[in-house]
């Protein structure tokens, strides 16, 4: 694939400027990347080259909004980059990957030109990346800003209301305990506690 049809290819994905940033990644680091089918558990992983070929492999899921794409993509190369530099001598999500996936997030703050909300999120997330940006609450929730579906965020919805949950379970949302909300499951009302920021579907008529 030649860099203009890689170009082309990603384009769709990430925020309009930023396609040489990622297409030099995916070149420099010779990644396969792969769009994923949507999936809860992650957003993307990373596979380190087989003994076969000499390929990095990354794997993105597709249904994510641009920036919250890009932040992944680069979750991943940063992981990448530690693999290279110190194999599987150390914590996956440990001061060297930290290092490394801050150093990624730099040319992204600096010469891209992003929303407001979305640069103020990743700075304060760059001070302590977590090993998965959906455990922070802040960023998590800026970002959920620009998805293109219609969901609401739990803790955005007003107690009492009915709403379902991506598994298909229905729920009535109950009182707030710190960044947990208490929640019943309908019919049961067996009590569950869900993330203020996991994203819902208010049931109108049940």
């Amino acid at each position: 694939m030649t860099r203009a049809e890689l170009t082309d290819k990603i384009r769709k994905f990430i925020p309009v400027g930023t396609e040489d940033y990622v297409v030099h990644l995916l070149i420099q680091y010779k990644v396969q990347l792969r769009l994923s089918k949507p999936r809860r558990s992650k957003y993307g992983d990373y596979r380190s080259p087989h003994s076969k070929d000499n390929f990095h492999r990354i794997s993105v899921n597709k249904d994510l909004n641009p920036y919250a794409f890009i932040t992944t993509f680069l979750h991943e190369i940063a992981h990448l980059i530690a693999f290279e530099k110190f194999r599987n001598k150390i914590d996956p999500h440990g001061k060297e990957w930290k290092h490394e996936f801050k150093l990624l997030l730099e040319p992204l703050i600096l010469h891209h030109q992003l929303p407001d909300d979305i640069r103020t999120a990743i700075q304060l997330y760059m001070s302590d990346p977590k090993a998965s940006s959906c455990s922070d609450k802040n960023l998590s929730k800026v970002m959920s800003r620009y998805d293109i579906d219609d969901k609401l965020l739990l803790e955005d919805i007003p107690e009492g209301s009915v709403f379902q949950i991506d598994s298909g379970k229905v729920f009535k949302k109950g009182k707030r305990l710190r960044t947990w909300i208490q929640c019943f499951l309908i019919p049961n009302g067996k009590e569950y506690k869900i993330s203020g920021i996991c994203k819902v579907t208010i049931v109108e008529n049940l």
